[in-house]
């Protein structure tokens, strides 16, 4: 299981990325909690 995390702010969707403009992925639901935590409004998708 992976997820990635998307960050909802002023009506836009955007999937976070790194400095090199690759997406995030992350390998436990903890550790994309941890990158939600820092968006103005981040929501955990599982892929």
């Amino acid at each position: 299981m992976s997820f990635i995390v998307i960050e909802k702010w002023n009506g836009l969707n955007s999937v976070c990325t790194d400095e090199d403009g690759e997406t995030l992925e992350f390998g436990s639901r903890e550790e994309a909690m941890a990158e939600a935590a820092e968006c103005q409004q981040g929501v955990i998708v599982e892929i």
